[in-house]
């Protein structure tokens, strides 16, 4: 049965309105009818509407499907894969919107011939949607040119619910640069490919006058204390990563300068940049880009101009404590977790997601080490594996996790089939405090299985490095931490980044030890107990507040009248 489009003077429509020709469908079976109808509920509950509080926009609904992975929906891959092709069907049905299908689109004859011709499977898969789109339309392999591509996204995006629709942009060009020379004499034409790298958005470092830049060269070199012995010589060397930061507070720090119009290309020195009417701009700029509101990274690059001011440029006492005093005027940090990470932590207090956590390595290791018989992609999802089990042993920092080695940080001392120990020495740690940790029998097993039989088979040679890429090379520091965040939302349906394992490890310990932040302190390497205390203070005053209650309901029940059905005995 033919159903009209929506009315343009009536009502916008939502998804109530997809159920609504559904039900008035009499076309359909009675079964399909029910999975459709399902598919489109079943959605509302997911995003927490009702189906009449969704409009009926196609690139809103992908972002909500895309933004979520069946753990986070609790259904099976099956049923999730099914709920986008439903849901999708449903509209298409409904009549309110056009959708395009290509799935049972055969190809023409000029694409079937030349994808006959292509034996690179992944050639032949990224293109599979674009040659029944261009078959569909009527667009020739000859025509293919960069608009043709872009008419084939424009239209993904109007009429599908395809996922990953970002990454289509750039995939199906690629496909088609590796298509055209393997058939020279096809007369096909390359494509550009959209970059996937964002647009750049600080000042171009290589603009500023070279003084400048010789000026915070000289001053980050005098920074790390080169020569302690040196009468002009800083009290204390900064570290390595601390060094990287201070820089990039002084290119953010120039950026927002450049941004409220002040003329950084004259600049010669850092004093310019802590005078105080200049500081006092780029200061507000930052507070206004964080929402008006005083961020870390703001407080951090002002802590950073203070530090140039006092130490470097020599400014008077009284101008310097002009600088702090414009600093204090956006407030303080708040003390404790963020609200991102008191969120995270709460997650956890349902028991049954922390098992899931706690058992997580075990169930990736098995399943990575059968699918690597017919595949090398598990081993990535391996060291995923020793990297949660490692974060939940030992709760170190991402720049150490993504550093460690075999030979500088994993000791065996009692041999094989005995605990190991980690080990990083003052130069490696943020607070340059020497860790030790042991790592129990079974993960220091796994680790050597790893090194001695899975990576040699997978790279063709044994590694130092506990990361490495197919090709045996270090992997970097963001594809790991990216990996393990992937792994745990796909697997759990929880957002969790690896720092946050060290909040989830104190939340643990204060869990079984309420009170406890020496041991927290120890565990997570912090040098003043302040910062323990300041970070998870607000977790144990919960606690302190359940051990108080048995007490004080036991009082109410001996020095009050009991609640009616409350039996006092």
């Amino acid at each position: 049965m033919k159903v009209d489009r929506i009315d343009p003077a009536a009502a916008p429509a939502t998804l109530q309105s997809v159920i609504d020709r559904l039900a008035g469908n009499r076309g359909l079976p009675e079964t399909r009818k029910r999975d459709l109808r399902s598919a489109v509920v079943t959605f509302g509950k997911l995003t927490d509407r009702a189906p009449a509080l969704i409009p009926l926009d196609l690139a809103g609904i992908r972002a909500a499907l895309d933004a979520m992975v069946p753990a986070q929906a609790k259904v099976s891959r099956k049923r999730w894969a099914n709920l986008r092709s439903d849901l999708a069907a449903a509209i298409e049905v409904s009549g309110l919107r056009p959708m395009l299908k290509t799935a049972g689109v055969a190809l023409d004859e000029p694409w079937s011939k030349l994808l006959q011709r292509v034996t690179d499977q992944r050639v032949r898969n990224g293109l599979s949607r674009f040659a029944r789109w261009a078959s569909l339309r009527q667009v020739e392999p000859r025509a293919v040119d960069t608009g043709a591509i872009a008419r084939f996204i424009a239209e993904l995006e109007a009429t599908t619910l395809i996922r990953n629709l970002d990454s289509q942009r750039r995939s199906v060009a690629t496909a088609w640069n590796t298509l055209v020379p393997l058939v020279p004499d096809a007369g096909l034409q390359t494509v550009a490919v959209s970059t996937s790298r964002l647009a750049p958005t600080r000042v171009d470092w290589a603009q500023l006058p070279a003084s400048f830049r010789a000026g915070v060269e000289r001053y980050l070199a005098w920074c790390a204390v080169p020569d302690p012995l040196d009468e002009d010589a800083r009290a204390n060397a900064l570290a390595p990563r601390t060094l990287q930061l201070r820089r990039d507070h002084i290119h953010s720090a120039i950026t927002a300068a450049s941004a409220v119009g002040i003329d950084v290309a004259c600049w010669t020195s850092l004093a310019s940049l802590v005078e105080p009417e200049t500081f006092k701009a780029l200061l507000r700029h930052l507070w206004e880009e964080g929402g008006r509101t005083l961020t870390a990274y703001t407080h951090g690059v002002a802590g950073t101009l203070v530090a140039i001011a006092a130490e470097w440029v020599k400014l008077p006492a009284e101008t310097v404590a002009a600088l702090k005093a414009l600093r204090r005027k956006l407030g303080t940090l708040p003390s404790g977790l963020t609200d991102k990470n008191k969120a995270l932590v709460r997650k956890f207090d349902n028991p049954r997601l922390v098992e899931a956590l706690l058992n997580l390595p075990d169930k990736l290791w098995r399943r990575a080490r059968r699918d690597l018989a017919t595949s090398r992609r598990p081993f990535i999802d391996l060291q995923s594996a020793l990297a949660i089990d490692l974060l939940l042993h030992v709760p170190m920092r991402m720049a150490n996790l993504a550093a460690l080695s075999f030979e500088k940080h994993l000791h065996w001392p009692q041999g094989r089939g005995k605990p190991a120990l980690l080990v990083f020495n003052v130069e490696e740690t943020k607070n340059g405090i020497p860790l030790e940790f042991e790592i129990p029998t079974a993960l220091a097993m796994r680790l050597l299985v790893y090194r001695n039989e899975i990576a040699p088979a997978v790279t063709g040679k044994r590694p130092d490095a506990v990361f490495v890429t197919w090709a045996g090379k270090p992997r970097k520091q963001a594809a790991i931490a990216l990996a393990i965040q992937k792994t745990v939302l796909r697997e759990l349906g929880v957002k969790q980044t690896p720092h946050q394992f060290r909040h989830l490890a104190a939340k643990m310990i204060l869990d079984e030890h309420p009170g406890a932040h020496e041991l927290v302190r120890q565990l997570m390497g912090h040098k003043n107990p302040k910062t323990t205390t300041n970070f998870y203070a607000g977790i144990d005053t919960r606690r302190a507040g359940r051990a108080r209650r048995p007490r004080y309901e036991a009082a109410r029940i001996w020095h009050r009248r009991p609640p009616p059905g409350v039996k006092v005995e």
